[in-house]
């Protein structure tokens, strides 16, 4: 039975993966800082910081979701986001080397900054522009060293905008849905910016894909390659909810470096045989329905 680690389990991605992988066919076990009930997996508690070799088996796969994700913390605690996101990936490579296991490390759609064209293939130059971007800029050359140095096998996801059931609060969609049940106005920032949103099981389906095909060092793009504004965001989740209330733009909810448009070239990871399939609309109804659930 295949071994599979995911740091950070109990996170967005990383308990929409548990819940989209076949447990006949892998031993999982979970490492974060907190256990989550109803998932049928091995689970370490342990923050990543604190992670020892003896958590993690010989020749497993490890997909090291751990990490700070939220640009506003990185911004706010520059040190302790390159601790976690590049020193903790540092020690995960070490071990991993130990190991003899092999990686899949998430980095984002930000490490191209404001793309110099659309859509973005994987071969554009990168460009930090925030503390953020900047960390998984460092992770990925970490990775890269690591697969080139040792000969090991890493696969480096660049994630677009990610939505669905169990997101972040901080998230745009989460944001606009918990004000939808219980506010009479949605309070918003800049509404033209157009991102690339795909849903979980979309990107679930893609890091099965890439775990599939882990062979030396590669990067690709998680997206749908078509692109929606906030605008049509926060139009398409009002008109779900039946709620028609104002939507009010607020300056200073706005992001210093608000890119215009953002739209994934995902040539590369379909040749491997992935599509996305979840429409924007299906998966925008199936995000509100889980908060109406909760």
């Amino acid at each position: 039975m295949k071994k599979i680690i995911i740091t950070g389990h109990t996170g967005f991605i990383g308990q929409n993966l548990i819940n989209g992988l076949d447990k006949k066919k892998f031993n999982i076990t979970g490492i974060s800082r907190t256990y989550v009930d109803d998932i049928n997996v091995n689970q370490i508690k342990r923050d990543i910081q604190d992670i020892k070799n003896s958590d993690i088996e010989k020749k497993s796969t490890i997909i090291h979701l751990a990490g700070m994700t939220n640009v506003l913390d990185c911004e706010k605690n520059p040190t302790e986001c390159f601790r976690i996101n590049v020193g903790c990936t540092q020690k995960i490579l070490q071990i991993a080397k130990e190991k003899k296991c092999k990686i899949i490390f998430p980095s984002t759609s930000h490490v191209y900054g404001c793309p110099k064209k659309i859509p973005i293939d994987e071969n554009q130059i990168v460009n930090a522009t925030s503390i953020y971007s900047a960390s998984k800029i460092a992770g990925e050359i970490l990775c890269q060293g690591y697969s080139n140095e040792y000969k090991m096998d890493i696969g480096v996801f660049r994630l677009f905008s990610a939505y669905g059931p169990k997101n972040s609060e901080y998230k745009v969609e989460s944001r606009i849905i918990s004000q939808l049940l219980t506010k009479k106005k949605i309070k918003l920032g800049n509404l033209s910016p157009k991102r690339d949103f795909i849903y979980i099981s979309d990107v679930v389906n893609a890091i099965k894909t890439i775990m599939d095909n882990l062979k030396k060092f590669e990067i690709y793009n998680i997206g749908t390659g078509k692109s929606n504004s906030i605008k049509e965001l926060s139009s398409t989740l009002k008109k779900i909810s039946g709620k028609n209330i104002p939507i009010e733009t607020v300056k200073n909810y706005s992001r210093k470096t608000d890119i215009p448009n953002v739209i994934c070239d995902n040539k590369k990871i379909r040749k491997l045989g992935w599509k996305p399939k979840i429409s924007f609309l299906r998966g925008l109804e199936m995000t509100y329905d889980s908060y109406k659930i909760k």
